[in-house]
């Protein structure tokens, strides 16, 4: 980047930092729910030198140990302070605009990258997910960084990234096969990223199986996010058809779930799992279902409000979330626009296949925006912006 560009650029990303840190200072009645609340209390453990709390009396690998930790790092230095957990994933936020422009620089040009940095500031699924405390902003950030680095071809920090990832949401190792694609010079570059990302999660798969006595790479959501949405009250439910519930209120695993409390964690997820699977298997046509009604929630047109009430997960106020809503349907129909660009039919393949990848690892099982969407969303900022490139472009030769 020329050193105007620059300039433009950190221009644009003390804007990205002022627009997050306003809002979090403009809502200070923000209160955590749902997985917000675990993540606090994890962090405030860990930051007190305790570890991972414990779940329903018992040890856990509920919860991935990245955001956790990184939210434990911000407790020990500034106290277990909800307005500095907020900020700093403020701080996250501003980073992930960033990235958004590196990559676009480095796949198209500096013009292209200052246009996505400046919608990717003011982008309101973005600042939603990024001014709550959960765990999305950081996953996307060590994403984003994994592609810039197979980009550059730096195996090693693209493969340490992608292992923070997994760390941050387990269905993310998919993505180990475009960015070997990326990074593939031969089978060497690969080789090093996929090992520098499994050493990266080693360490917390041999402590769940310290405390868990049985072999749990990342995490055991994968049972419980089976059977909240393949049961028959998820199935029949005629206002939010196949939307996942609370294995509280299902009452087909009812029996499995009642012994919670005694019943090793990772146990519960092997038996949650495979009675999800018999229910696929005497329902073959769920999965496609769910992947109807999610795959319309995703783009907020499975009703507005399940849309108002998915928002709220991340604690995002009904006229936030409605803005939410909006913002990403106007960005969303520009992004078709920019799919029909040449730059974005010149960009790789395997580029395109990591959204593709996201959606399919939440397709059939569940989803809630902003926040399940956050890993496709710089890619729909990314297509908006050479939507109005070309736009621009073209205005500026016409006589």
């Amino acid at each position: 980047m020329a050193f105007s560009t620059r300039r433009v650029a950190v221009a644009i990303l003390v804007a990205a930092l002022a627009i997050r840190v306003a809002w979090v200072f403009a809502t200070p009645d923000y209160r955590l729910v749902h997985d917000a609340l675990d993540y606090n209390r994890h962090a405030i453990s860990i930051a007190n030198g305790d570890g991972f709390a414990l779940s329903y009396g018992r040890e856990t690998a509920f919860r991935p140990p990245a955001y956790p930790i990184f939210l434990a790092g911000v407790y020990w230095l500034f106290g277990p302070s909800l307005e500095w957990a907020r900020l700093a994933n403020a701080l996250v936020g501003t980073g992930i605009v960033g990235l958004i422009g590196v990559i676009c620089a480095q796949m198209w040009s500096s013009r292209v990258a200052l246009i996505a940095m400046a919608l990717a500031a003011v982008y309101i699924p973005l600042i939603l997910v990024g001014q709550s405390v959960m765990s999305e902003p950081l996953f996307v950030l060590c994403l984003l960084g994994a592609i810039a680095c197979a980009i550059r071809r730096w195996p090693l920090a693209a493969g340490v990234l992608m292992g923070l990832a997994v760390l941050g949401r387990a269905n993310a190792l998919i993505l180990l096969l475009p960015l070997a694609w990326a990074v593939w010079k031969g089978p060497k570059p690969a080789l090093i990223m996929v090992v520098a990302c499994a050493l990266t999660i080693v360490p917390w798969t041999i402590r769940n199986y310290v405390v868990l006595d049985h072999f749990v790479p990342v995490s055991t959501q994968l049972g419980s996010a089976l059977a909240g949405t393949y049961n028959s009250e998820a199935m029949n439910n005629t206002e939010n058809p196949a939307a996942w519930m609370s294995l509280k209120r299902v009452d087909d695993y009812r029996p499995i779930f009642n012994r919670v409390r005694e019943t090793n964690e990772a146990v519960l997820e092997k038996e949650l799992r495979s009675a999800s699977l018999d229910y696929i298997k005497d329902h073959p046509g769920s999965p496609f279902k769910v992947a109807y009604w999610t795959s319309r929630r995703m783009l907020d047109l499975g009703g507005w409000d399940w849309a108002i009430h998915t928002a709220g997960t991340v604690s995002a106020g009904k006229r936030a979330g409605a803005a939410g809503i909006v913002c990403f349907w106007a960005f969303a129909l520009l992004a078709i626009g920019g799919a029909f660009t040449r730059r974005a039919r010149e960009a790789p393949l395997w580029l395109w296949s990591v959204p593709v990848l996201m959606y399919l690892g939440v397709v059939f099982l569940v989803v809630e925006t902003p926040r399940y969407r956050m890993a496709i969303d710089p890619f729909v900022i990314m297509l908006a912006a050479l939507a109005l490139s070309a736009l621009t472009t073209k205005r500026t030769q016409v006589p």
